[in-house]
């Protein structure tokens, strides 16, 4: 059991804490930096060091690259325990080991952390001090754990040099202030691993916002994801207890608890205020804290009802809970009004009530709770085309002459009895007479079914075609 623990506890001792502890307003406590943090050696690369704290630079000649000129390269904030106390010390340009100074004695440790700003979000500064003169050092980062006393507490300081582009040499010695030891001496290294003691130098300081600013917010909704539960919000009954078809309503009230939560770390100090600034408002909140308030909403119901009837209804909504990805810029604002902008990627978690819906039950009788009959008129629509058909009649005009009867001319005995002319005569007489009478019956019934065929024809084309052949008839006998 004891070789299974060993390991572990000596991989937690060589690591340490990875919090970076910075002095309070008050002077006297320290308090977790959220913009800063220690990373192990071990995960330590060129990414990395993009966001490491820069102490120095030193002039160097990169000897993989014996064609380049001489430069100057960053010198970073590390630190390493010694004596099983973390001292703050120096990483050099192609170095892999962090130099630190302790009791007057310079040591190199290939087991360190090396000081990063986490997303480059800290404001640090170096802030000058000596014996002489009261520096605020509130924000001071420190290089222990934080459960130091005033009195063990170091700081990560440097101290100025005169840099005469000489190979290998300085611009900062780069080391530790210790504000106990009378009235506070700085102890650094200079480049030929030399401890120097100093009265004056600066000391690392980080300013805290006092809030935050998030500015062209943009919502990926592609990516969102919602997870919807469907919830009865309420119930409510309407009735028309009065005459003739009246417009009813009601209101249904409902409520719940609405969540928002904007994120956490990048480097923003947790519980700091900030505003959101969206096209339908200024929204507020506490980074790293979800935001959490009990709603009261209402919802107003109305329908046409008919005298003594009514209806149920409920109200339905969804319980949605929503993540949806952003990107902003967040502008930190400190006490000297100066804002640092910077972008940010997060999402935004929001449980709230969405997709309200009204469902009507069927409308029953008051007097015995009976459903009305619902009465269902089907329209038809019927075109009906019109074809009006023009019949034009032909018709001649003939003028009528008075037909006189011819003589009797005899053959043969031309001397007859009066009585036998006279019956000769009347038997004539009723002999045209019943042809004109059999004449006028066939023109009567081919009268009827022209005007069966032909209904539009003119009454006065009728009288002409029955006179036209009733005369025919007559001519035709006589002849």
């Amino acid at each position: 059991m004891t070789r299974i623990l060993l390991p572990f506890i000596l991989i937690a001792f060589v690591r340490g804490e990875t919090s970076v502890y910075i002095l309070s307003e008050n002077l006297e406590q320290v308090v977790t930096s959220t913009t800063l943090q220690w990373v192990h050696s071990s995960s330590i690369n060129e990414t990395t060091l993009g966001n490491a704290v820069i102490a120095a630079l030193q002039v160097v000649k990169d000897p993989d690259n014996p064609e380049e000129p001489i430069g100057s390269k960053p010198v970073y904030v590390c630190r390493a325990r010694t004596n099983y106390v973390w001292v703050s010390g120096q990483l050099r340009p192609k170095s892999k080991v962090c130099i630190v100074s302790m009791y007057k004695k310079v040591s190199e440790h290939p087991n360190f952390e090396v000081l990063i700003n986490v997303e480059n979000s800290a404001r640090l500064s170096w802030v000058y001090k000596d014996k002489y003169v009261t520096a605020n050092l509130a924000g001071g980062v420190t290089s222990g754990e934080g459960r130091e006393g005033p009195l063990e507490r170091t700081f990560i300081a440097r101290h100025e040099t005169n840099n005469h582009n000489k190979l290998g040499s300085l611009n900062y010695h780069v080391g530790k202030f210790n504000p106990g030891e009378n009235l506070g001496v700085f102890h650094v290294v200079d480049q030929n691993n030399n401890e120097i003691t100093h009265e004056m130098g600066q000391i690392l300081v980080e300013t805290e916002p006092i809030r935050y600013e998030f500015k062209s917010v943009k919502f990926d909704r592609i990516r969102a994801k919602h997870h919807k539960k469907k919830m009865v919000l309420g119930h409510a009954t309407l009735k028309n207890t009065e005459r003739g078809v009246q417009r009813v309503d009601t209101v249904i009230s409902y409520n719940y608890t609405y969540s928002i939560y904007w994120g956490k770390a990048h480097g923003l100090l947790t519980g700091l205020n900030f505003t959101v600034s969206l096209p339908d408002g200024v929204k507020t909140g506490t980074w790293a804290l979800p935001k959490s308030e009990n709603v009261v909403d209402t919802k107003t119901i109305e329908k046409y009802l008919d005298e003594g009837t009514a209806v149920n209804v409920t109200l339905w909504g969804n319980y949605t809970d929503s993540d949806v990805p952003y990107t902003a810029t967040v502008y930190a604002v400190y006490k000297d009004k100066e804002q640092l902008p910077r972008p940010i990627f997060d999402n935004k978690r929001e449980r709230l009530i969405t997709d309200v819906s009204i469902e009507f039950g069927p409308v029953y009788f008051l007097h015995n709770n009976s459903h009305v009959p619902t009465t269902t008129t089907t329209t038809t629509t019927t075109t009906t085309t019109t074809s009006a058909t023009t019949s034009r009649t032909k018709s001649t005009t003939h003028k009528v002459v008075p037909l006189e009867i011819p003589s009797v001319v005899q053959v043969g005995n031309s001397e007859k009895h009066p009585d036998e002319a006279s019956a000769i005569k009347i038997h004539e007489n009723s002999s045209m007479m019943s042809d004109a009478s059999n004449a006028e019956s066939e023109i009567a019934t081919s009268t009827t079914k022209k005007n069966t065929l032909k209904a539009s024809s003119s009454t006065r084309v009728l009288a002409d075609l029955v006179l036209l052949g009733a005369v025919s008839l007559i001519v035709r006998r006589v002849t």
